[in-house]
């Protein structure tokens, strides 16, 4: 019988468990409402509740704290001004736990994690585009910044081999004999073999 277990693995190691819980918070604090297995439900709020007692602080080191475990500055600036002031009058109990019952599949007792105190669906669902697009402008920009990169060093080559082919051409141009510079060494050739064929003759 193991005594003073005060910490519940979830058949995790350190580090795994430390990062199912942060994601928990972190889609707490976003959509202020989340569905997982009661074990979990209760170890996000231990954590979460922490979290929103540092943010009714609302200083440098608490935000630095609430950093540690939602690493996202503008998360981290919607729990400090948006949803503490929502606690201010409470001292603790930040969140409420609604069993579900089993899960179908496997027979996990399931539960719904929220927070007491919830703003309209609107606000929420303004928040949750607020740092998903952010995400994804984040990404496009990489990929827009590879392309401009691509761009640039094509553009450099181009400009690189086109004075090089019009030396090129122009060279060609000089090379180039005229016209009559090739009859002349037509008749040139010609007047050579018929010389060549009277020597023959005249040695036989």
């Amino acid at each position: 019988m193991r005594h003073g277990d005060r910490v519940k693995k979830l058949g995790r190691t350190r580090e795994h468990r430390l990062a199912t819980l942060k994601n928990l918070c972190r889609s707490l604090f976003i959509f202020e409402k989340i569905k997982t297995t009661l074990p979990k439900a209760k170890e996000a709020r231990r954590l979460a509740e922490r979290l929103i007692e540092f943010a009714k602080n609302d200083d440098l080191a608490a935000k630095r704290m609430i950093y540690r475990f939602i690493p996202d500055h503008k998360l981290v600036k919607i729990i400090c001004e948006e949803i503490a002031p929502k606690f201010a009058d409470r001292h603790g109990g930040y969140t409420r736990i609604y069993h579900l019952g089993p899960r179908l599949g496997d027979g996990a007792e399931m539960a719904i994690l929220e927070l007491v105190e919830q703003n309209d669906p609107s606000t929420i669902a303004l928040r949750r585009r607020l740092i998903e697009r952010r995400q994804i402008i984040e990404g496009k920009s990489k990929k827009e910044k590879k392309e401009q990169k691509k761009r640039a060093k094509e553009e450099k080559k181009a400009k690189e081999t086109k004075p090089k082919e019009k030396a090129q051409k122009e060279a060609e141009k000089k090379v180039k004999p005229s016209k009559q510079t090739k009859k002349k060494a037509k008749k040139i050739k010609k007047a050579k073999k018929k010389a060549k064929k009277k020597e023959k003759r005249r040695r036989k």
